[in-house]
């Protein structure tokens, strides 16, 4: 077995040794080239600070590491790490992880932080072998009906240009997937809706062509008056997406849990975010 940088391998490579490694996963991750390197361009990838894992000229094993940066400084984050099924239980994990760390060390970089589905224990037991603690929980949410809205709200949602973006304070820090950075770097770039009245601005939401909803805030004076409700069915009808998705929500973010469950959202997915040291 043989460790290198992935900085100088072609990405098609990269690519299916992605798509094995995820074969069996708990969660669908059919992505095309196209899609993986968006995901990884989106989420901060440093090919020279990710890691593969070679056997028999084989790339059977990745650690795609980027960085994230918050009010202290750098952050080495696990944007994904997969082994082909043939090469499980052989150590290549811990020895990934080993050759991450030193990577993001030679940089300075001695925080990291990933996330892990709730209900993957295997992979949970891993994780915490390797040092890392959970820090908090994600609830990921589905919208699956139609929003009905009054006719005459008030005020008008209508889309606005990117640069108009309020970014107003948040609840609680991002997840490193939906960090401001993170949604500044998305290809395609995401979409805003605003809901005004009489030029003022009382919510935004930013959304994805596929109906993820990546940052939906309100103006303190005007929640709970329907605005939040408003911005989602306007996503709804410039979309056509199947479903909305609210991805990453904090789970100590009452308002917001309870905010989508009016609108009929589901939790259909947990997540840890986990955290070294």
């Amino acid at each position: 077995m043989r460790l290198h940088s992935l900085s100088l391998i072609d990405f098609p490579l990269i690519h299916r040794a992605f798509a094995l490694a995820f074969s069996d996963y708990l969660l669908p991750m059919r992505m095309d080239e196209e899609q993986l390197a968006a995901m990884l361009h989106r989420r901060g990838w440093r090919p020279e600070l990710s890691v593969g894992a070679w056997r028999d000229g084989a790339l059977v094993g990745l650690w795609l590491a980027g960085v994230h940066c918050d009010e202290v400084g750098p952050i080495g984050y696990c944007i994904a790490t997969g082994v082909t099924p043939d090469a499980r239980r052989q150590g290549l994990l811990q020895a990934m992880a080993a050759a991450t760390e030193q990577r993001l060390a030679s940089r300075g970089i001695q925080r990291q932080r990933l996330e892990v589905i709730a209900d993957n224990a295997a992979a949970m037991a891993a994780y915490l072998r390797l040092g890392f603690r959970p820090h908090r929980r994600l609830d990921c949410y589905r919208i699956e009906h139609a929003l009905a809205v009054d006719a005459a709200p008030g005020w008008r949602c209508e889309a606005a240009d990117l640069s108009q973006w309020p970014r107003w304070p948040l609840h609680s820090e991002p997840a490193v997937p939906n960090s401001r950075d993170s949604l500044e770097r998305a290809r395609p770039p995401l979409q805003l809706l605003t809901a005004t009245r009489n030029g003022e601005v009382l919510g935004y939401a930013l959304h994805s062509a596929a109906g993820d909803v990546a940052e939906l805030a309100v103006a303190t004076p005007h929640r709970r008056r329907g605005v939040a409700r408003s911005l989602l069915a306007a996503v709804q009808r410039q979309t056509s997406a199947p479903a909305l998705a609210v991805s990453n929500l904090d789970a100590d973010d009452l308002a917001g849990a309870a905010l989508l469950r009016s609108c009929g959202a589901g939790l259909w997915l947990s997540q840890w975010e986990m955290r070294r040291p």
